[in-house]
C-alpha cells in the first residue's frame, strides 16, 4: 500500500476510533443508571473481590492467549472475504465505544482514582497489544482491498504479508505474557487505594 494512502487511511481509523469513543461516553452517561448499579460496571463488590483474588498466572496465560488469539482470527478471516473493509472499520468504531464507556465509568464511579484503575490496568501489555492490532488491521485492510498488490508483485507480496502476520502473532503472544505475570500485581497494588 502507498505510503499516502496508509496515512489517510490512519487518519480516517482515528476519526472513527474517536467517533465511537465519543458514543461510549455518551451512552455510558445517559444509561449510567442502569449500568452503574451495584452490580454494574466496576461494582464495589467486584473491586473488593479483585483486591483479594490471587491470579495464578500459569492458568492465566492460556486463557489470555485463547482471548485474544480469537481477537485476531476473526478480522483475519473477515479480512478474506468480500465484507472484510466492513469488518475492520467497525473494529475501530466498536473500540472506541468500548473504551469511552470504561473510561467513563471509571471516572464516574472513582473520579481520579478511576483514572489510575485503568491504566493499571492496560500496563505494561497494551503497549504491544494495540500498536499490534493496528498492525493487523492495517494488514487485514491491505488483504481485503488492496489486491492490485497481489497482482503487480505476487509471492512477493503473500511473503511480506505472512511475514507481517508472524511479527503481530509474535507481539500479542509477549503482550499476553506481561498481560499475565506482570499486569495482575501492578492491579493488585493499585485496588489498595480503593
Amino acid at each position: 500500500m502507498y505510503r499516502e494512502e496508509k496515512n489517510r487511511m490512519v487518519i480516517h481509523w482515528f476519526y472513527l476510533f474517536m467517533g465511537g469513543f465519543l458514543l461510549g461516553v455518551l451512552f455510558m452517561n445517559m444509561e449510567s443508571e442502569i449500568l452503574l448499579t451495584e452490580e454494574g460496571i466496576f461494582a464495589a463488590t467486584e473491586i473488593t473481590r479483585l483486591k483479594y483474588l490471587e491470579i495464578d498466572a500459569g492458568e492465566f496465560f492460556p486463557y489470555v492467549l485463547k482471548k485474544r488469539m480469537q481477537g485476531m482470527l476473526i478480522p483475519a478471516l473477515l479480512s478474506t472475504t468480500a465484507i472484510g473493509w466492513i469488518a475492520v472499520y467497525g473494529c475501530f468504531i466498536w473500540q472506541g465505544v468500548l473504551t469511552g464507556m470504561i473510561i467513563t465509568a471509571a471516572v464516574i464511579r472513582f473520579g481520579g482514582r478511576g483514572l489510575l484503575l485503568i491504566l493499571a490496568g492496560i500496563f505494561p501489555h497494551q503497549f504491544l497489544l494495540f500498536p499490534a492490532m493496528i498492525m493487523l488491521l492495517i494488514w487485514c485492510y491491505e488483504n481485503c482491498v488492496d489486491k492490485r498488490l497481489y497482482l503487480k508483485n505476487g509471492r512477493k507480496q503473500y511473503v511480506r504479508q505472512a511475514v507481517s502476520l508472524l511479527w503481530i502473532c509474535f507481539m500479542v503472544f509477549t503482550g499476553c505474557i506481561l498481560e499475565s505475570y506482570v499486569n495482575p500485581m501492578l492491579v493488585s497494588d493499585i485496588l489498595k487505594i480503593f
